[in-house]
């Protein structure tokens, strides 16, 4: 692999929605000559290159790898994983753990990220669940949500770990010097919830992070806390519905009965959404946890979305954060 000397991001160029007409662009929108990384694109050779010719690349540190197989949406990731070793995603991750990338980007299956991480690179020593942490944007900046859907059943002692996690995420990637945490749950008191949330509580009182208590979903999205630790079900669920209420208003501000002046009302509103709200500003989820740096991309990912993920997977290697999360869970 042609890497100059760089340090080498691995994109699924097949994955998602969009697939290259979507994926290379936006890749290449994250490069330039003097970028300190180079980026792989993993898939079927004639597309990527074909939207390659598109621009000028001249003096980019690029590479492409033929992949022959792809992994379907409604496929069983496990099965996937262990059946396919020519997709893209298996590729990458194989080419990850022999070191010859960095990082792996993919929109595509968001199940077969998981499962290939986890049976590929592997966990992190002392993480016994890794968990997919995205970031949420609040009135006051933005907060860490995890785990947004790698479990759907959790143990306190899992929660406890994603919280360590997340602090040390907001820590090293968002530059907060005491991050705070907070459990999802339906009320502020300790013994709110399920007999799960009852017992994180106390797991997380007595683990000496900055624990803030409960967080309740009508605070959410007002900025609680830096970090929000739940079950992969509910987390999940938690971020589809942010999603969606950005859908919801976007979609209301278009409706035939309203009056141009009621349209003209949404415009501002509209802006600060996508500007803020768009989950093309954030780019891609992070599984934390894994013995490597996996970035999940949405699967209706545009080219800025992709730009944004290979940011995210840049900073992940810049910082060495799998080495970080380790050494906050004793190794």
């Amino acid at each position: 692999m042609s890497s100059n000397g760089k340090p080498m991001i691995a994109l699924d160029a097949m994955g998602g929605d969009h697939g290259p007409a979507a994926l290379v662009p936006g890749a290449l929108d994250a490069l330039s000559v003097d970028s300190p990384y180079g980026i792989a694109f993993y898939g079927d050779v004639a597309a990527i290159e074909a939207e390659l010719a598109r621009r000028d690349v001249s003096g980019l540190t690029l590479d492409v790898v033929p992949c022959t197989q792809d992994i379907a949406m409604g496929e069983s990731p496990a099965v996937a994983i262990r059946n396919k070793k020519d997709s893209p995603i298996v590729r990458a991750m194989l080419d990850h753990k022999a070191g010859k990338v960095q990082a792996v980007v993919s929109a595509g299956s968001t199940g077969a990220m998981v499962a290939g991480s986890l049976l590929l690179l592997g966990r992190l020593p002392g993480v016994d669940r890794p968990a997919i942490a995205t970031l949420i944007p609040t009135i006051k900046g933005e907060l860490l949500l995890l785990d947004a859907g790698a479990n759907t059943q959790s143990t306190p002692e899992h929660l406890l770990s994603f919280a360590r996690m997340g602090t040390v995420f907001a820590r090293e990637i968002l530059g907060v010097d005491e991050p705070s945490v907070g459990q999802l749950n339906i009320g502020e008191e300790p013994k709110k919830g399920t007999e799960l949330n009852v017992a994180t509580y106390q797991l997380l009182q007595e683990s000496g992070l900055n624990f803030i208590g409960n967080v309740e979903g009508n605070q959410f999205m007002l900025g609680p806390c830096d970090v929000v630790v739940t079950d992969g079900f509910t987390g999940n669920n938690t971020l589809k519905l942010v999603e969606g209420f950005a859908r919801f208003l976007y979609t209301l501000a278009r409706r035939p009965d309203l009056s141009e002046e009621e349209k003209a009302a949404f415009g501002p509103v509209l802006g600060i959404l996508l500007r803020d709200f768009s989950y093309e500003v954030y780019g891609g989820a992070m599984l934390l946890g894994v013995a490597g740096n996996s970035i999940i991309a949405h699967g209706r990912s545009s080219a800025r979305a992709i730009t944004s993920a290979l940011k995210v997977a840049w900073r992940e290697i810049e910082l060495d954060l799998p080495a970080k999360l380790a050494a906050a869970h004793g190794a």
